[in-house]
């Protein structure tokens, strides 16, 4: 572990900066929903329903680290003459606490937030969330938009150390999963050249959507139809717990293989974008 040291202490500031940046986010972003009284949120048979931010901007940061990581910060590792290997290593492990520790606060700051909520607005709440104890709100609120029932929210009443554990497993995947991303694209920046850079992420997806924009307009009842009648079989595909467990843990497994492939190798700037 004390040759991974030094590389823990080169990405320390990026990551502190990355924390402190999620906290003033989010601290600013739900403290003046509750200061404007809940303009933003919405009332559901009785239970006041609060978006917080925690959870995207956490996401999002987490993506962001893990291009830096093997973009930029991998690259001032290399012009410094670091052991590929550990770098690699350090890489994995500050990823993985990271994501751990933004785990554990986003849980904790839900149940904070609830007692906040509640307490200011007189109502119960519901924090919309990733969290496993709203997983039974979120079918039932499913079922109603497909017409198989009524909409009733609920708010979480198991509150056990399981479903606790539970709550923090399931972030710290989602977390993993879009950091792992961030690592694979960032491997994939490094590595390839400009010009196949621009054309792959930005031509084509251009192209992509603007043809599928016009496929969607020139086709708007055909779209909507189809859209009408499988909307209930989409949103049930996408809450299933197994699938998007299955799918995270796969991403996650894939990113990281692909980016550890792309990097054991890669040359030092002079010589980086040394693919297509």
């Amino acid at each position: 572990m004390n040759k991974l040291m030094p590389y823990f202490r080169l990405m320390k500031k990026a990551t502190i900066i990355m924390i402190l940046i999620t906290l003033s986010i989010v601290i600013t972003n739900d403290g003046r929903e509750i200061l404007t009284g809940f303009k933003h949120s919405l009332v559901e048979d009785g239970h006041l329903l609060f978006k917080s931010q925690i959870y995207t901007m956490t996401a999002i940061l987490m993506f962001i680290q893990g291009i830096f990581l093997s973009y930029k910060q991998f690259n001032i590792a290399m012009n410094i003459k670091a052991d590929r290997k550990s770098y690699i290593k350090a890489t994995i492990i500050s990823t993985i606490v990271l994501g751990l520790g933004f785990a554990i606060f986003t849980v904790l700051w839900e149940f904070i937030l609830k007692f906040i909520v509640e307490t200011v607005s007189g109502k119960p709440a519901v924090i919309l969330s990733d969290s496993a104890y709203f997983v039974d709100t979120i079918v039932v609120f499913l079922n109603s938009l497909s017409g198989m029932g009524a909409s009733t929210l609920v708010t979480f009443s198991d509150l056990s150390i399981g479903m606790f554990i539970m709550d923090i497993l399931g972030q710290f995947l989602t977390l993993l999963m879009y950091s792992s991303v961030g690592l694979l694209l960032g491997s994939i920046l490094y590595r390839l050249k400009k010009s196949t850079s621009v054309i792959i992420f930005l031509v084509i997806p251009t192209i992509v959507i603007t043809l599928g924009l016009t496929f969607v307009i020139l086709n708007t009842d055909l779209f909507t139809d189809y859209i009408s009648i499988n909307l209930g079989k989409i949103l049930f595909f996408i809450m299933n717990i197994n699938i998007r467990l299955i799918i995270k843990l796969l991403t996650i497994i894939i990113s990281l293989i692909s980016s550890v492939l792309l990097l054991k190798n890669a040359p030092i700037k002079e010589y980086a974008h040394d693919l297509i």
